[in-house]
């Protein structure tokens, strides 16, 4: 008698061996991958998409500079004016733009004369976004003991400009309202910029001042954002084919993984911000004034190299999503990843300067310009389970292996096609 197969004694029947091997094989495969209704987390590029070009101005009063850089420095002692009845009480709910307003407007007339009406509420703007963006990051700020937020410092802001205060001519000029009256300028874009402000409306703007750098002269840029019809329509989310749908696997070892075979590497990417890392913890060793004026010079190279290489791999996805009529593109929802991450010191500074985020906001952006529309989707068990026959594996390094069927493939692309795989059932069931 084989006791795995008795019971009190008794051997099983046929129909109830299959019963324990289908319990048993449903235990195994508990932990994997979320093909229910909260699978879907949400869905980007549906309704309008917003796009910002940014325009050189040709300024045509030579006096017209002073006037915008002394409304710059009104503008920034007004915002961090506000800021201190923003951080004083989180409990309040100041960042809210409509609360604040209420709060602060009549102290802002009464304090800053010179400052019109509709800068007084673009500075309420300013200052609510700011502190939006700053919780987003830092939301451990809501849930600390301490009632005060952190206090945010404005030195060289963007003005938001608006209708009522920036207003577009014909002959491709512009006049912008100052503390000291108008000025006129002349947009300056290049054939992109053209092409991107012929595609939409043109909405609200921020005026930004480029200062001095060596031998360039500083300059002003106003950053228009235009706004275009998106994908429009829920229709075609539904039952769509597997070559209709692009799973893409973001890491920190290959930059990106699309289920169409194809992997952009980050090992340079890796090792210039690695020798960036090496090269801060120099000059912040050292601590002379030599060393500050380095560090001072090298800020933000990083960070611009960064964004150039995801906006170059971006591009590159979005065409390809394109050229195969992809009409969706499955994302993982990467939220608060940092926060589980258990490891040194060395290891959570590399995780923490992964920008997973940038990449896939880049990709939203990209692929609704194009018609396309992205899903973030439970990103859990998409490493680990086989994009075959769907059973768990075991991921080693670059290498997937399925303990069951033996599928072999890139732990990366293996993730991508379960995604696409995701995708495609919960598209089936109507869950988007």
């Amino acid at each position: 008698m084989n006791f795995g197969q008795a019971i009190f004694g008794r051997l099983l029947t046929t129909s109830e061996q299959q019963a324990v091997s289908v319990q048993k094989r449903s235990k195994a495969t508990s932990k994997g991958l979320n093909t229910s209704a909260d699978g879907v987390r949400r869905v980007e590029g549906s309704g309008k998409c917003v796009r910002t070009a940014c325009v050189r101005l040709e300024l045509l009063d030579p006096a017209a500079h002073e006037k915008l850089a002394a409304t710059q420095r009104l503008y920034a002692q007004v915002c961090n004016f506000v800021v201190p009845t923003v951080a004083a009480d989180r409990t309040k709910r100041l960042w809210q733009r409509f609360t604040l307003h209420h709060a602060v407007y009549d102290k802002i007339k009464a304090k800053f004369p010179d400052l019109g009406s509709q800068y007084a509420c673009n500075v309420i703007r300013s200052v609510s976004a700011a502190y939006k963006t700053e919780l987003a990051k830092h939301p451990a700020q809501l849930k600390s003991e301490d009632k005060k937020l952190k206090t945010l410092v404005f030195r060289h802001p963007s003005v938001h400009v608006d209708k009522n205060t920036l207003t577009f001519f014909p002959d491709g000029t512009v006049s912008i309202s100052t503390i000291s009256g108008r000025i006129r300028a002349r947009l300056c874009p290049g054939p992109f910029q053209k092409e991107l402000l012929a595609s939409g409306k043109r909405k609200e703007c921020n005026l930004v001042l480029h200062p001095r750098r060596g031998r360039k002269e500083a300059f002003w840029e106003l950053h228009i954002a235009v706004e275009s019809q998106g994908c429009s329509g829920e229709e075609h989310l539904k039952n769509l084919k597997a070559d209709e749908i692009m799973g893409i696997d973001v890491g920190e070892n290959n930059i990106a993984a699309v289920s169409t075979g194809r992997i952009w590497k980050a090992g340079a990417l890796k090792d210039k911000r690695d020798r960036y890392m090496s090269q801060r913890k120099r000059l912040q060793r050292n601590g002379s004034q030599s060393a500050r004026q380095h560090l001072k010079k090298a800020s933000g190279r990083e960070r611009r190299h960064v964004t150039h290489v995801n906006n170059v791999v971006s591009k590159e996805i979005v065409q390809e999503a394109a050229k195969r009529g992809i009409k969706l593109i499955a994302l993982e929802d990467l939220t608060h990843i940092r926060d589980h991450i258990k490891a040194g010191k060395r290891i959570r500074s590399r995780l923490h300067r992964w920008s997973f985020r940038e990449l896939q906001e880049m990709i939203i952006y990209k692929a609704a310009a194009a018609g396309i529309r992205c899903v973030f989707l439970d990103p859990r068990y998409t490493s680990q389970t086989c994009s075959q026959c769907g059973a768990p594996g075991k991921r080693h390094k670059h290498g997937f292996r399925c303990s069951q069927c033996g599928h072999l493939a890139h732990s990366d692309l293996n993730a991508s096609r379960n995604l696409q795989g995701l995708c495609r059932q919960l598209s089936a069931q109507g869950l988007m």
